[in-house]
């Protein structure tokens, strides 16, 4: 304890430095555990398709949706407040952080679980996971 206070003492901006830190950490860690969304990768939304019949909404733009999309997918306007009848709805968007953005707007609005898959679109295309275009 007699280091610490030393370290402070003789410190002072790098001791503010680390407080801030700290602090940014636990609340990132809070703001994790409690968001009302989740993260799915695309090796268990595939799984997850196979079994179960689950909703997927892409929320893109209606031209990328009809260049190509996950099958079974809904094209969904997120700036519509319509909301979903659903228990649960995955969302994926062209990257991550659409992809959380649209989760985090749905899960306001709606009572919904709401999934969003990492990495978006651009993921399951990495992945070589088939894509279906609307005619």
């Amino acid at each position: 304890m007699g280091n610490s206070m030393e370290f402070v003492s003789n410190h002072p901006v790098l001791s503010v430095a680390l407080f801030i830190f700290i602090y940014l950490i636990i609340s990132y860690e809070i703001k994790n555990l409690t968001k009302k969304y989740k993260s799915i990768n695309c090796n268990d939304l595939v799984q997850k398709i196979n079994e179960e019949n689950i909703i997927i909404l892409d929320t893109r733009e209606k031209s990328d949706f009809k260049k190509g999309h996950i099958s079974n997918a809904t094209n969904y306007e997120i700036s519509s407040d319509k909301k979903l009848e659903h228990t649960e709805v995955v969302v994926y968007d062209k990257d991550e952080m659409a992809s959380a953005s649209s989760a985090e707007k749905i899960s306001k609005n709606n009572v919904t679980k709401v999934i969003y898959l990492e990495g978006g679109i651009q993921s399951w295309i990495e992945n070589n996971l088939p894509l279906v275009e609307k005619t």
